[in-house]
């Protein structure tokens, strides 16, 4: 059992990506002299979002915030190894950049589509607009006669080892002096606004000046230990891999359809998924495959868009699971009203991965600075939810 001492300066609730995104930036921020724990049960993280995630980045968001957050996450990628290594080694994170493909089958969603790219471009996103006869030329293996065109990222939108970039934020944030443990937050004991003692499964409690909750899905588990609610709970979604008979040369950008259902080449495979029709909570601890998906949603839509798709055969799948935002499926971060410490990290709803190391940096700006200094991220706080007041992003997957 790790020996904990009797209080931290932070202590992070959930040890996957975004609690070590945390717990990194604190580590390596100079004008930060606390000590941090990271509170983790599944120690393996075989049931945690980050490793059951399909990895990719995009810069393609219709919301300002949320393109600066992926837009740092690609800087990071770009110079991963500075970041990380630890003496002179890093996890090798196998970035392909591929750009993601937005399809449209219909003038008024093509309108849309080149409309977000206006602010797309002036917030620094690359982003092309493509008629039917570009993408018949990029993509020869798409059917371009459904469509009235597409938006194409750029290269540095793409695919990646997730493991790899936790892992190592992991051993940088170990290097750096953080404590990890295995063990369940059960309790929080708040006084006077604050959260003073988490209390843990194993029967020990460390004191806090600042608790972060990362705990993903089960986000919304902590909070009420606060008396507080956050409208984060767990929606299934399930991964497919196919093989395709007749290869695809070519390269395969991370295709979105109109109906919703994304494709992207993976290795020798194609890695798939889409909406569940009966989008609903489910319980944390359901990882089941939603095998109908596959023959109901994806394929007929797949088959549509790539002739060659019709002979396809299921390699793999796994189930996996959002920390679904229900008001407006974005990010919540930091702390509500009524518990200053308690700060939130919760509500992704697909894209902590690659968010994580801008909010695990904007976590370590507040609790140092006490402001935001890099990325203003107050319109994506608490205070939006206890306001009722969405943030409205068009782009999500």
């Amino acid at each position: 059992m790790t020996d904990l001492t009797a209080h931290y300066d932070v202590v992070c609730i959930g040890g996957a990506m975004t609690g070590t995104a945390a717990a990194y930036f604190l580590s390596e921020n100079p004008d930060f002299d606390g000590s941090v724990l990271v509170v983790e049960p599944d120690w393996t993280y075989d049931f945690a979002n980050t490793t059951r995630a399909q990895n990719s980045i995009r810069a393609q968001f219709t919301n300002e915030v949320n393109i600066a957050l992926s837009t740092f996450g690609m800087d990071f990628i770009d110079d991963f190894h500075h970041h990380v290594e630890v003496n002179g080694e890093s996890p090798e994170l196998n970035f392909r950049g591929t750009g993601y493909l937005f399809l449209a089958d219909t003038d008024e969603l093509y309108d849309q589509l080149e409309r977000e790219s206006v602010d797309q471009l002036a917030r620094g996103a690359d982003v092309e607009m493509l008629r039917p006869g570009q993408v018949a030329e990029r993509f020869p293996y798409m059917d371009a006669d459904r469509l009235t065109g597409a938006r194409l990222g750029g290269m540095r939108e793409g695919s990646f080892d997730g493991w790899a970039l936790f892992q190592g934020l992991r051993q940088r944030a170990v290097h750096n002096g953080v404590t990890y443990v295995k063990d369940r937050v059960v309790g929080l004991d708040v006084l006077r606004s604050r959260v003073t003692t988490v209390r843990l499964e194993s029967g020990r409690s460390v004191g806090c000046g600042v608790a972060i909750d990362a705990a993903g899905c089960r986000a919304r588990q902590i909070a009420v230990m606060a008396g507080l609610d956050l409208p984060v709970e767990p929606r299934a979604r399930t991964s497919f891999v196919f093989a395709c008979r007749e290869p695809i040369e070519s390269v395969v950008p991370l295709t979105i359809t109109p109906a919703g259902v994304h494709f992207r080449r993976e290795q020798h495979h194609f890695m798939c998924g889409t909406v569940p029709r009966d989008d609903v909570a489910i319980d944390p601890d359901d990882f089941d495959v939603r095998h109908d998906e596959f023959e109901d949603q994806i394929w007929p839509v797949v088959s549509t868009y790539v002739p060659r798709f019709d002979q396809i055969r299921l390699v793999t799948s796994w189930g996996g699971q959002y920390d679904y935002n229900t008001l407006d499926h974005n990010l919540i971060i930091g702390p509500s009203s009524q518990v200053e410490n308690l700060l939130f990290a919760n509500g992704f709803s697909g894209h902590g991965l690659q968010q994580g190391p801008a909010v695990g940096r904007g976590l370590s700006e507040l609790i140092t600075y006490g402001e935001y200094r890099t990325i203003d991220l107050t319109p994506l706080g608490y205070g939006r939810i206890e306001r009722n007041e969405p943030i409205v992003e068009h782009a999500i997957i």
